[in-house]
């Protein structure tokens, strides 16, 4: 019987012995489970910043994207309303022709122009309508109605080396840019650009 003991001491000391190590080893496992599913859910949780990150970039990029082109159409707008207003100041000019202002201001600059090219026969061209509208002009200069333009005149000297240029369109031209502001001042105010 002694063997018999023996062996089966041996056996219950194996039992215990193979239960613990199978404790352990479920225990091992059960800590893998564990520290994988830890690495799953921060990978996750990491992947979910990274994707939040991405769409927030994308998001303020096509904000900004669509800030710009609103700016570049306000802008085409606010360009199209000042073009429209020039335009119809040229085509009212027609009328601001027939008013006393235009002959004040036609007779006051040519007769001042011939005074500054004073002392040289002089050519004054102005349309056919606009002739009637000077005043005396000197016996040196000789009124032409050969003038392409709107309205105004070209004071120049009979060989054309010195010109003083009243056209409205050159006027204009000279003073675009002030036109432009006050233009853009009268439509839209204040407000910033």
């Amino acid at each position: 019987m002694g063997i018999e003991r023996l062996t089966s001491s041996l056996l219950k000391e194996a039992d215990e012995e193979a239960t613990k190590v199978i404790q352990a080893a479920e225990w091992h496992v059960k800590k893998m489970k564990e520290d994988e599913r830890s690495k799953h859910t921060a990978l996750k949780n990491e992947a979910e910043k990274e994707i939040e990150k991405l769409l927030s970039e994308q998001k303020n990029e096509r904000l900004a994207w669509a800030r710009l082109e609103a700016k570049r159409i306000n802008a085409e707008a606010r360009e199209d309303a000042i073009k429209h207003v020039i335009d119809d100041f040229f085509s009212s000019l027609k009328e601001v022709k027939k008013g006393k202002e235009y002959k004040n201001f036609l007779s006051k600059n040519v007769s001042a122009a011939v005074t500054e090219l004073g002392g040289m026969k002089l050519k004054v061209r102005v349309r056919k309508e606009d002739k009637k509208l000077l005043s005396r002009l000197p016996k040196s200069c000789k009124v032409s109605t050969d003038l392409d333009a709107l309205g105004g005149a070209l004071v120049e000297t009979h060989d054309g080396k010195m010109k003083v240029d009243l056209t409205l369109e050159t006027l204009f031209e000279l003073r675009r840019d002030e036109l432009r502001k006050m233009i853009a001042g009268k439509l839209f105010g204040g407000e910033k650009k």
